[in-house]
């Protein structure tokens, strides 16, 4: 040992402890306990004739620490979490550097949670697996000189972190859904800088498992993009293949993979350890309907991601993009692949963590291109499954109805409840349906804009007293039943639905409400689910009077619905905001849904009056 100023005292006979000038150490981050790995003895740490001029904290077991552990060369196994396979004889923790050097017999891989390391360096030829479900998290720089590979399958995926920077290329073995009527997958590269033409030469060549058609011509590969300007799916082919250029990390893509084969698609590629945008644009409203407000996005990392606020506060996938998304339809809609369309997962849903790769639909505030975000704070090793094969059960005060054909499920409807949320819309909680003709939806109770939900949230007041009104789209002479299918609210609150054209209340909690309509079923204002603890007779006639107002932002009229229930004409007054009427008309009952064009009127706050026999319904409205 030297002093730590270096300085000698000058020659005399002295002991041993007497040789260095004694320095004392000042400052809890110097003393001993961080300084000198030691071994402790009882309450006594010995520590030979080295004097220090501040206390030993006592009863630690120290292990000696090194900055850098290497791999041996000649590890008995394969196993990373074997301290024998390392050079330091400890397996490695966030703050020690790895080296997996040339020349192994045997390569790690890593089959267990919470593989760490600080700085990771693959020389040349070596090689590093990270098997399906586990994970390795780097808190510094990632360089691959050699191989690095990530396995997963339907419902297991493996996690890679570089919270430095990333050089070197990484293969991530993705399970992709197989070809065939309703199934294929949407999935975007989990790694960045791979050119299309050659993920589809990889994944053709060999054992192939990416599928061609080769009834087309020029044939096509089962891999293709979404063009939401004019919802068009339009697949890669010989022809177009060369010139498609790299994957646009963070961008989704339709994709399967062979019928009877392993379902995995390789993808080669640099890890993203940074955070990703990608464009998003609703062409919905930009294209005068034409388009379509949904655009493709995918999870860029190797990683898992946080989706919701259940799964991590604040660094998550919705509340980060809270802005850029339609607020009717700030959600994360996932491809089933079965025919059925997607399941919505939202704020009310059970923590959501989206796989690697994993792509998904989203809703654009606006009509011109703006950007989510893909945080280096939402990712995360922890996860599941994918979407397809993903479990929404969760925990919560709910009511879910299902619409059935014969046995089949058609589609389904969810009523959430929770404390400081609204009858009106709540962002992030209530979600409109992907498609506005679902077979079953419903509508906000107030505040209504016309979008059919299928997630209606609502505060924990409501789950007693709530008249909630249904929109049912069958086609005529189809036999369906609207079936109670989770009730995990107070056990004492009915769950009624209303056919006010029947003079019927069915109380789904005993017995499921069927029926076959005459005519063709669409539109709000027949179907009505009342939550209630009272009991209604069968003599007792409810019949609820739904008439409803909105003016959408991007339409240039104004929506009356409910009409077809009302005895007789409804008269319609609009007023401005000095209350001078600047609109008189009356719509008859004989179509349910009608409009009145706004064209002339200037922008402004505006108040409508609808009254229909002793029903009068006033409403705020705004046009621009």
């Amino acid at each position: 040992f030297q002093a730590e100023d270096g300085i000698r005292d000058q020659p005399r006979s002295r002991g041993l402890g007497d040789v260095y000038k004694r320095q004392p150490i000042t400052g809890s981050s110097r003393q001993m306990n961080e300084l000198i790995p030691h071994t402790n003895a009882g309450s006594g740490a010995d520590i030979g004739a080295f004097e220090v001029g501040e206390s030993w904290t006592t009863g630690i077991n120290w292990i000696p620490k090194f900055h850098t552990t290497i791999w041996k060369k000649t590890a008995a196994s394969t196993d990373w979490n074997s301290a024998s396979n390392w050079s330091t004889g400890y397996v490695p923790t966030s703050d020690v550097n790895v080296i997996i050097p040339t020349g192994a017999t045997r390569y790690p891989e890593i089959s267990n949670t919470g593989a760490v390391s600080k700085n990771i360096t693959l020389n040349s030829s070596a090689s590093l697996t990270i098997n399906k479900g586990f994970d390795l998290t780097i808190a510094g720089n990632f360089t691959n000189r050699g191989t690095v590979t990530l396995n997963s399958d339907a419902d297991e995926f493996a996690s890679i972190i570089v919270e430095g920077t990333s050089s070197g290329n990484i293969t991530y073995n993705r399970y992709v859904n197989t070809v065939g009527s309703d199934e294929w997958d949407l999935i975007g590269s989990p790694v960045d800088g791979l050119s299309i033409s050659s993920f589809v030469t990889t994944n053709t060549t060999g054992t192939a498992t990416l599928p061609i058609n080769n009834t087309l011509s020029p044939n096509a590969y089962a891999i293709g993009v979404y063009d939401n300007s004019n919802n068009t799916w339009t697949n890669f082919t010989t022809a177009s293949v060369g010139a498609a250029g790299n994957f646009d990390i963070g961008k989704g893509y339709q994709m399967a993979s062979v019928n009877g084969g392993t379902g995995l698609l390789k993808f080669t590629g640099t890890a993203a350890s940074t955070t990703q945008t990608q464009a998003i644009i609703d062409n919905d409203a930009a294209n005068a309907g034409a388009g379509r407000r949904w655009s493709l996005i995918a999870n860029p990392f190797p990683s898992y991601i946080q989706g919701n606020s259940n799964a991590d506060g604040s660094n998550n996938f919705l509340t980060v993009n809270t802005a850029q998304l339609d607020d009717t339809f700030e959600a994360i809609y996932g491809y089933d692949a079965d025919g059925s369309g997607y399941t919505v997962y939202n704020n009310s849903s059970g923590a959501l963590r989206l796989a690697p790769g994993q792509a998904f639909m989203v809703a654009s505030a606006s009509t011109s291109s703006d950007n989510v975000s893909f945080t280096t704070a939402m990712r995360t090793v922890v996860g599941g499954d994918d979407l397809i094969t993903g479990d929404d059960d969760y925990d919560s005060q709910e009511v879910v109805i299902k619409l059935y054909n014969d046995n089949t499920e058609i589609e389904e409807a969810r009523f959430y409840f929770e404390e400081g949320l609204s009858l009106g819309l709540d962002p992030g909680y209530d979600a409109g349906a992907f498609s506005q003709s679902a077979a079953i939806m419903s509508r906000l109770v107030e505040e209504d804009q016309g979008h059919g939900l299928v997630i209606n949230a609502m505060g924990t007041e409501s789950m007693n007293n709530t008249v909630i009104p249904l929109v049912i789209n069958q086609e005529a002479y189809q036999d369906f039943k609207v079936v109670l299918f989770t009730h995990t609210i107070p056990q004492n609150v009915n769950v009624y639905l209303e056919d006010n054209q029947q003079g019927t209340m069915t109380l789904l909690n005993e017995q499921d409400f069927e029926l076959t309509p005459e005519s063709t079923l669409s539109e709000v204002g027949r179907f009505y689910l009342h939550l209630t603890e009272d009991t209604f007779s069968i003599d007792e006639e409810v019949l609820t009077n739904n008439l409803n107002v909105f003016k959408a932002d991007d339409n240039n009229f104004i929506t009356i619905e409910g009409l077809a229930v009302q005895s007789g004409v409804t008269d319609v007054k609009l007023y401005n905001i000095l209350g001078m009427e600047v609109l008189s008309t009356s719509l008859s009952n004989n179509t349910n849904t009608q409009t009145i064009p706004t064209d002339g009127l200037a922008s402004g706050v505006y108040v409508i009056k609808l009254d229909s026999g002793s029903h009068r319904l006033i409403k705020k409205l705004i046009i621009h």
